[in-house]
């Protein structure tokens, strides 16, 4: 049985490629174009796993995971960043809030399965 995903990015491309690379291994994907989005869908489900740009507008990744842990949502759950940043850029952001890492885009379809199921 696959793990249910959220994907939170603001480019349509990127939640759609990375939503069928994960269909294709069997995962359940929901998809938010926004923080604000992304959180409201955490609020009526649990997921297994979050895949969150980190630039986006208006509410960044960062600051959009800051939130998901303020309110309590997502116990248990996964979280990656998605970047083409450095990994400098979001290891504090990673150590600070608890998060289990970062895939680095443009994504392979092998590097993002592994990262999500690993």
């Amino acid at each position: 049985m696959g793990k249910k995903i959220l994907i939170v990015d603001d480019d349509a491309m990127n939640r759609k490629l990375a939503g069928m690379m994960l269909k294709k291994g069997q995962h359940e994907v929901e998809t938010a174009q926004s923080g604000d989005e992304g959180i409201r869908l955490l609020k009526d489900a649990a997921f297994d796993v979050l895949l969150l740009d980190v630039e986006m507008p208006e509410k960044n990744g960062i600051e959009t995971l800051a939130q998901i842990r303020q309110e309590g949502l997502g116990e248990g759950m996964k979280v990656l960043f998605l970047t083409g940043n450095e990994e400098s850029e979001v290891s504090d952001a990673i150590r600070e809030l608890n998060a289990d890492g970062y895939i680095k885009k443009p994504f392979k379809p092998q590097e993002l399965l592994t990262a999500v199921e690993g």
